[in-house]
């Protein structure tokens, strides 16, 4: 019978012996693929739990501050309903829900109740402190004092980053996670339980988030490496942590021209109200982005090259709003170092808040993924 079929289609190609009649006829033939994923359990001790729910300040290290009020931002953002102008990615499908993160939700169905509640959720429009500075749509939010440094953005664009990719065949993007255990909700219900707000499982972490990030880039032909080790069991060293693997996985393959630190954010107000920030992209929901970009200023010491990393933000952030309009946050540029110092090419993206779902979260990983590649073609010297 196949081989009856491939003479048939064969014969087709020949009477019609048009490219286009061939073009709209091979997707007919049918093109099966199949993915599997599998995560590793791991233990990590309620002592641990608690330390990495405390906060820190370290002489490199400025976790963002959160607005505990209701009082009015300073510049309203729109949640856009504008779908992306480009076309699904060619190797994956960006809008499916993944059959696991399904399972999850419709586990999470039986179980949740809403005595369990600690709060509501609300996808408001939140910015935070700073100063916005725009150009042709694309968004700044500086804390930097003006007079110190007020990024002029056409001039930074137009400068270009410094990223260039020679070799397809080796690694060229590092995904990992310096707060492994930060984890979303499954359900979008208006309200929050205590549980959501982090797990050490790899399948509700942003580990899984990763991974749709990882799927997208790796669609886009390129070559990435997901380091999915916990690196917050004590979330006071976590940055130290993380930057071991990732100066190990530098010096394997030198080729890694990109880091990004993959998290969640999390926005509470004093009356418990956590924040999910929400775009609508082709018809479904997403958790908006936040890219992270720092400087050396104040405490923050040996980051000469920091405006490269700002550079290549703004090409990712331009990239991303032509194509998926309103699903980015402005990019926040702060007196900050984390391990961005590592590449030319480093940031730390926020994935949505603890607020978001998991599904939003995963659905925005691959959205960032196909951007972000479609980016890195374009700086591919053949």
């Amino acid at each position: 019978m196949k081989k009856q079929l491939l003479v048939l289609f064969f014969n087709i190609i020949i009477i019609f012996g048009s490219v286009g009649i061939i073009t709209n006829l091979l997707p007919l033939m049918g093109n099966v693929t199949s993915a599997v994923s599998s995560f590793a359990a791991v233990n990590i001790s309620p002592e641990s739990i608690s330390a990495q729910l405390q906060s820190k300040i370290s002489d490199y290290i400025y976790e963002e501050e959160v607005n505990t009020t209701n009082t009015p931002i300073e510049k309203s953002e729109e949640v856009m309903n504008k779908a992306g102008s480009k076309d699904s990615n060619d190797g994956i499908d960006l809008t499916s829900t993944p059959k696991d993160v399904e399972k999850l939700m419709k586990n999470a169905e039986k179980s949740v109740s809403k005595k369990d509640a600690l709060g509501k959720t609300s996808e408001e429009p939140y910015l935070g402190g700073g100063t916005v500075i725009e150009y042709n749509g694309i968004e700044i939010q500086s804390k930097i004092p003006a007079e110190v440094y007020k990024p002029d953005i056409g001039s930074l664009l137009k400068r270009d980053s410094d990223l260039i990719i020679r070799d397809k065949t080796k690694p060229a993007v590092l995904v990992y996670h310096s707060h492994t255990t930060e984890a979303y909700s499954l359900l979008d219900l208006g309200y929050y339980i205590k549980s959501d707000a982090r797990s050490d499982n790899p399948s509700r972490n942003v580990v899984r988030v990763g991974d749709e990030l990882v799927r997208a880039l790796e669609a886009q032909g390129f070559n990435v490496i997901h380091d999915t080790e916990i690196h917050d069991r004590d979330y006071n060293s976590s940055y130290d942590e993380s930057r071991k693997a990732v100066e190990a996985y530098l010096e394997e393959y030198p080729s890694i021209e990109v880091t990004i630190d993959l998290h969640r954010d999390d926005i509470t107000y004093s009356n418990k109200t956590k924040v999910k920030p929400t775009a609508v992209i082709k018809g479904k929901k997403a958790a908006r982005m936040m890219i992270i970009s720092g400087c050396e200023y104040g405490l923050v010491k040996n980051f000469p090259d920091w405006e490269y990393n700002l550079r290549f933000d703004l090409q990712v952030q331009s990239k991303l709003n032509s194509m998926y309009g309103g699903l980015m946050r402005p990019i926040l540029f702060s007196q900050r170092k984390y391990n961005m110092y590592e590449t030319h090419n480093s940031f730390l993206l926020e994935i949505g808040t603890d607020a978001n779902t998991l599904e939003e979260a995963c659905y925005s990983a691959r959205l960032f993924g196909d951007a972000l590649g479609r980016l890195m073609n374009e700086k591919y010297v053949k």
